[in-house]
């Protein structure tokens, strides 16, 4: 419960950080370009966030496993 509350809570403010982002983009219209080069960064930002979001759930899985399996 606690692994799936973590990753829903760090996707659902990514995407809205982005979304939020690109409605400024979408508001300036012909002038975004600064905006549009953010929102490129926050992008490559998310799937940097993404990879370490799979590994950390990975890890917590197999601790949990172990711990389930190994009780000592």
């Amino acid at each position: 419960m606690s692994l799936s509350l973590r990753l829903f809570a760090n996707m659902t403010a990514g995407h809205t950080m982005l979304k939020v982002f690109a409605g400024f983009v979408a508001a300036i219209g012909m002038f975004g370009f600064v905006p549009l080069i953010f929102v490129a960064a926050l992008t490559g930002l998310e799937f940097l966030i993404a990879c370490l979001q799979a590994y950390v759930f990975t890890i917590l899985s197999c601790i949990y496993l172990n711990d389930a399996l190994h009780m000592h």
